[in-house]
């Protein structure tokens, strides 16, 4: 039983390492390949006007959405977005990484988050 416990401990460990490291990833890339026009991160603002904040792409597009056209090659994005090609494996760490700022996915008693999740759009 003990070693049936000590198992299960290390594979939670295991699996929480595991769904970090792709919004790790993620927000490196965003950081290299879109951050000269969106804002990537949980704050900021983006310096072109027609490039929403990566923390409310969530309202405007589904995550699931983005992935499926990313994976597809289409364009995504705003007018005048250069158009990049990423590998399944760049888009999965990406959308986890807009997973991560969506105050929405996640069930919280964070008044203040949960306020981000129903305030108007930026």
């Amino acid at each position: 039983m003990r070693f049936r416990t000590q198992c299960l401990g290390l594979m939670s460990g295991v699996l929480a390492w595991a769904g970090a490291a792709p919004a790790h990833g993620g927000r490196q890339l965003v950081d290299q390949q879109c951050s000269g026009c969106h804002a990537t991160g949980p704050d900021g603002v983006s310096t072109n006007p027609d490039a929403p904040t990566f923390r409310s792409l969530y309202r405007r597009y589904p995550v699931d959405a983005l992935r499926e056209s990313f994976l597809k090659g289409l364009q995504v994005g705003h007018r005048n977005m250069p158009r990049f090609k990423l590998t399944p494996q760049e888009i999965t760490e990406i959308v986890g990484y807009l997973e991560d700022l969506n105050p929405c996915a996640k069930p919280s008693s964070d008044k203040a988050a949960m306020a981000a999740c129903f305030s108007p759009m930026e």
